[in-house]
C-alpha cells in the first residue's frame, strides 16, 4: 500500500492539518510522499522535525480568547508579521503618481494593497529548506506567478524520484492506451505545462511560498507568492500512490446555518471559492477511478486511487482566519482516528 498526504493550507486553521499528523503518527501511518500549500508547509517542517505539533501551532494566550483576532488584525502575528504602519506613513510622504486619479492615489494610501509586512527571517527559511532536502519522505509546496497565472511546484529529491515528469507519464499511458479508446477531455497530448516540472527546495522558494496578498504585490519574491491562491491542495500528481489522505479544513458544504451578515458572506466567498479550486484538483483522479470501474478504461498502467478526505463538518467562521485554535486539532484528530480505524489500520499499543 503506497500511502501519499496532501495538505491544504489555510490561515487559522493549519492546526487542522497538524491534528491530523499527529494522529497518523500515532497510528503509525506513515507516507511516502506529502504535499502541503501555504501554512501547512511549516507544520511539515515541524512534524519531520519531531516537534509537538499542538504546542509549536497553537499560542494559549491566543486560543480562546474572544479578543485574539482583533489583537491580530491591529498588532500582527509575533515571528510571522507585523502591521505595516510605518510603511503606509512613507507612502503618505511620498509624492504621488500624478497620472492617476485621485480616487486611486486616495485608496493607495487609505487602503493599500500592503497591510501587512512578514517577520520570518531568512534563516528560518534557510533552515526549513535544508530539513526538506534532507528528508527521505517527498515533500512537494507551491507557489504562484500572479502575472503570468502560473502555478510552480517545489520538491526535495526523494519527491523527484517519486513523481516521474507528467509529459513521461503521458507518453508512458500512450503507449498502452489508443487514444481513441478515452473521452474526448480524457485524451492525452504531447504538449504538457511545465507547471507539473519540480523544482528544487530552496529558502527564496518558501519565503515566495508562504508570501501571502496581505503583504502586498509590490516586494514579491522572485515574482512568487502563496501557491494556495492558485491550487490550494496538491492532489492531481499523486495518481502513483494508492492511497491519498487529504487534510482539508474547510466543509465540503455550507451545513450551518445560512449566512445572515457581512462576515458571514465573507466567510462563505472563501470557503466556496477554495471549495471550487479544490473539487477541480480531485476531478481528474476520481474520473479516472469511474472510467476503470466502467471498464472504459482496462490497461494495467491505470489503476484506481483511494482517495480519503479528511475535513470538518461544519464552516470555519470568519473570526477564526489567523488564530489557531485546540478545538480545529483535536476534532481533526478525531476524525483521522475514524477514518484509520475504518480502514482497518491497527493502532500501535
Amino acid at each position: 500500500m503506497r500511502i501519499a498526504f496532501a495538505l491544504a493550507g489555510l490561515g487559522g486553521f493549519n492546526a487542522h492539518g497538524a491534528g491530523f499528523l499527529a494522529a497518523a503518527k500515532k497510528w503509525d501511518v506513515k507516507p511516502e510522499l506529502v504535499t502541503a500549500t501555504s501554512g501547512q508547509i511549516l507544520v511539515v517542517a515541524d512534524w519531520l522535525s519531531g516537534k509537538d505539533l499542538r504546542a509549536s501551532l497553537i499560542s494559549p494566550g491566543r486560543d480562546g480568547n474572544p479578543l485574539a483576532q482583533l489583537q491580530t488584525a491591529f498588532f500582527g502575528y509575533p515571528g510571522v508579521f507585523r502591521p505595516a504602519y510605518r510603511e503606509a506613513l512613507e507612502r503618505f510622504a511620498s509624492w504621488p503618481n500624478t497620472h492617476d486619479g485621485f480616487l486611486k492615489i486616495a485608496a493607495d494610501r487609505l487602503l493599500p494593497a500592503q497591510e501587512y509586512v512578514p517577520e520570518r527571517s531568512d534563516a528560518d527559511f534557510q533552515t526549513a529548506a535544508d530539513l526538506f532536502n534532507a528528508s527521505a519522505i517527498g515533500v512537494v509546496f507551491n507557489s504562484y506567478d500572479p502575472k503570468t497565472g502560473k502555478g510552480f511546484l517545489y520538491g526535495n529529491e526523494a519527491a523527484r524520484k517519486l513523481l516521474p515528469s507528467e509529459k513521461a507519464i503521458i507518453n508512458t499511458h500512450a503507449a498502452h492506451v489508443r487514444t481513441s479508446d478515452l473521452p474526448h477531455d480524457m485524451r492525452y497530448v504531447s504538449d504538457v505545462s511545465d507547471e507539473h516540472e519540480i523544482h528544487p527546495i530552496t529558502a527564496e522558494a518558501l519565503k515566495s511560498a508562504l508570501w501571502l496578498s496581505l503583504y502586498g504585490f509590490r516586494s514579491i519574491p522572485d515574482g512568487k507568492m502563496d501557491g494556495a491562491y492558485y491550487r490550494s491542495c496538491i492532489v492531481s500528481e499523486l495518481h502513483v500512490f494508492d492511497r491519498i489522505f487529504v487534510a482539508r479544513p474547510l466543509a465540503n458544504g455550507w451545513y450551518g446555518k445560512q449566512p445572515s451578515n457581512w462576515f458571514d458572506v465573507q466567510d462563505w466567498n472563501c470557503e466556496m471559492w477554495f471549495s471550487v479550486g479544490y473539487k477541480a484538483e480531485v476531478d481528474a483522479l476520481k474520473r479516472i477511478n469511474d472510467l476503470i470501474e466502467a471498464g472504459v478504461i482496462s490497461s494495467d498502467k491505470f489503476k484506481k486511487v483511494e482517495l480519503i478526505e479528511i475535513e470538518p463538518e461544519t464552516p470555519a467562521g470568519y473570526f477564526h482566519y489567523f488564530v489557531e485554535r485546540n478545538q480545529v486539532y483535536e476534532r481533526a484528530y478525531e476524525i483521522a482516528e475514524r477514518a484509520f480505524e475504518s480502514l482497518g489500520v491497527k493502532k500501535p499499543a
